[in-house]
C-alpha cells in the first residue's frame, strides 16, 4: 500500500509539486516570520548584555523596545543613583530612531551618550577606523551599518536638522548602531538634560537581582530590570507578540488544510475508475483510506522537509538584503512548523479519504 500511494504522488508530478510547493511555503512562512520576531527581541536583548552594565533603568511604564523609549528623565537622577549602594557607575543613554540615511530608508536606534561614563561600564569602543567621540557632532557608526549604507569615517552625515561627521566605525554586537554626544543630541531635539535610560553598573553581575531591589526601593513605580532577563521579560511583555504567533499557527494550519484538501479532492475525481478497481478486487474501506491519507502525508513531509530548506535559505539571504535584520531560526519553531503543516495537511486529506472509500465499486467502474 505504501508502494502504491508513493507511485500515485510521483504519477502526477506537477500537482504533486505544487501542493509540496503550498505546504513548504507554510512552513518557511511560519519559521521565517517568528525568526524575525524574535531574532529582533533577542538581538536587542543580546547588545544591551554585550554593553557590560547590570541594570537597566527606565521610566514607568517604559517599554523594553528601546527604539519606543523618549527622552524623559532628568540627568539629575545620576547622582542620586550613586547614593543607592551597590551602585558603582550610571551613564545615560538618549535614544532617538533614524528612519533615514543618505536618502535611503533606515530603521536604525541612535544612542546618545556620555562617553567617558560608558567606557567605564563597556570598556569602550572597539575602533576599526579612525577614533570614538571627542568633538561637537561627531558621530561613530557599527561596521554592520557601516557596511550596508558603504560610509567610512569622514564622511558627512545629515540627520536631526545637523551635521554630523562620521568620525570612527566600531566592531557591531553592542548597544546601538549609531552613537552621538549626549549634548549633540539633547540640544538638537529640544531635550536638554533628559535621557531615555540610564545603564547601572553594580559591583557584581550576581549582585544584579539585589541592586534592582534597591533601586525599586529608591525610584518607585520606574522600570528597573536587571540585564541579564531583559531577554525573557522582553518575550514575555512585547505587545502582541504571543497574538501574533497564535494567529501565524492557525493561519499555516488553514494553508495547508485547504491545498491537501484541494489537491487529494480533485485525485480521488480524477481516479474514481481506479479506485473502484481496487474495491473491486477487495480492499476494504479502511485500506483505500489508508491509501488517500498515505499519499498526503507524503506530499506533507516532502513539503515540511523543502519549506525548512527555504527558511535556512531565507535566514542566510535576508540579513545580506537588509543587513541589520536578525533571523533566530529555533528547533522548537521548525519542530512547531512542521507538526503544523503535517497535522492541516492530513486534516485536509480526511475527507477525500472518506469519500473515496464510501464509492460504490460498481459506479467507480462505469465512472467516464
Amino acid at each position: 500500500m505504501a508502494n502504491l500511494a508513493a507511485a500515485n504522488v510521483m504519477h502526477r508530478k506537477t500537482r504533486t509539486a505544487v501542493s509540496v510547493l503550498a505546504v513548504a511555503v507554510e512552513v518557511a512562512m511560519v519559521m521565517l516570520l517568528v525568526g524575525m520576531a524574535n531574532g529582533t527581541l533577542g538581538d536587542i536583548a543580546e547588545r544591551l548584555q554585550n554593553v557590560g552594565a547590570d541594570v537597566l533603568f527606565q521610566p514607568p511604564d517604559a517599554s523594553l523596545i528601546l527604539g519606543a523609549t523618549s527622552a524623559v528623565m532628568p540627568l539629575k537622577y545620576i547622582d542620586i543613583m550613586k547614593q543607592v549602594e551597590g551602585v558603582t557607575e550610571v551613564t545615560p543613554v538618549l535614544n532617538w530612531h533614524v528612519s533615514n540615511i543618505k536618502g535611503e530608508s533606515r530603521a536604525v536606534n541612535l544612542w546618545a551618550i556620555d562617553y567617558p561614563s560608558f567606557a567605564r561600564i563597556s570598556g569602550g569602543f572597539d575602533v576599526l577606523e579612525g577614533r570614538t567621540l571627542e568633538k561637537p557632532y561627531d558621530l561613530v557608526m557599527d561596521t554592520v551599518l557601516a557596511d550596508a549604507t558603504r560610509i567610512h569615517a569622514g564622511d558627512k552625515l545629515p540627520m536631526i536638522n545637523r551635521d554630523f561627521t562620521v568620525v570612527g566605525v566600531i566592531r557591531a554586537g553592542a548597544g546601538g548602531r549609531l552613537y552621538a554626544r549626549l549634548p549633540d543630541v539633547q540640544e538638537a531635539i529640544g531635550t536638554p538634560d533628559r535621557a531615555s535610560f540610564f545603564l547601572i553598573k553594580g559591583r557584581s553581575a550576581l549582585e544584579a537581582d539585589k541592586l534592582t531591589q534597591a533601586l525599586q526601593a529608591r525610584f518607585p513605580g520606574h522600570k528597573i530590570t536587571p540585564v541579564a532577563q531583559v531577554s525573557k521579560v522582553m518575550q514575555e511583555n512585547a505587545t502582541g507578540l504571543k497574538q501574533f504567533k497564535e494567529a501565524l499557527t492557525g493561519m499555516a494550519v488553514v494553508i495547508s488544510f485547504l491545498v491537501v484538501l484541494l489537491a487529494m479532492y480533485t485525485t480521488i475525481i480524477e481516479r474514481t475508475r481506479e479506485i473502484g478497481i481496487l474495491r473491486a478486487i477487495g480492499a476494504s474501506q479502511s485500506k483505500v483510506v489508508q491509501l488517500v491519507i498515505n499519499e498526503s502525508a507524503l506530499i506533507c513531509l516532502a513539503g515540511v522537509i523543502v519549506g525548512i530548506a527555504l527558511a535556512l535559505s531565507g535566514r542566510w539571504l535576508l540579513p545580506r538584503v537588509f543587513p541589520t535584520l536578525t533571523v533566530q531560526l529555533t528547533r522548537e519553531w521548525a519542530l512547531i512548523a512542521s507538526a503544523l503543516g503535517l497535522a492541516g495537511g492530513l486534516l485536509g486529506s480526511f475527507y477525500p479519504a472518506v469519500k473515496a472509500a464510501r464509492m460504490d465499486p460498481v459506479q467507480a467502474l462505469n465512472f467516464e
